[in-house]
């Protein structure tokens, strides 16, 4: 195997592991056939999704970025009705500074969903908003020892 294709798996694999270590998906699998004509091309299977649609994932991890034609390759998952995400990484960068490439009205989405529950929380009653705060803590505590 090619050590382009060796490096891909690696962050394929990377990205499953921190589905499943999340609990996003304990069933996030690397797909081995990816590219293969007539299959699905996500490079991920995930049962995840943004905005009602399922991720389609393109990963790719190389020494020199060429974003712009990675991302013409992932947006055709969008003809698969997946939801487009590229994840990359360079070389000499460690798999935890993996980036995503998403469109900016998807990220604009998940932002004001995200805003829309800190708000419900917020403006209700003090005793949930303390849990609350309690809880981010505690999951940013987690993250931190995971990374």
């Amino acid at each position: 195997m090619s050590y382009c294709k060796e490096k891909g798996k690696q962050l394929e694999s990377y990205v499953c592991q921190r589905f499943k270590e999340l609990g996003l998906d304990a069933e996030a699998e690397r797909d081995g056939a990816s590219g293969a004509s007539n299959r699905d091309k996500r490079d991920i299977k995930t049962k995840c999704g943004i905005n009602g649609r399922t991720l389609g994932m393109e990963c790719k991890n190389h020494a020199v970025p060429h974003i712009k034609d990675w991302w013409i390759q992932t947006k055709k998952l969008q003809t698969l009705n997946y939801e487009p995400v590229l994840v990359y990484k360079l070389f000499g960068e460690p798999l935890g500074e993996s980036k995503v490439v998403i469109y900016l009205d998807t990220f604009l989405e998940l932002l004001i969903k995200e805003q829309g529950e800190l708000t419900v929380y917020r403006e209700s009653d003090p005793k949930l908003k303390y849990k609350m705060a309690n809880l981010k803590r505690a999951v940013q505590d987690v993250f931190k020892e995971l990374d």
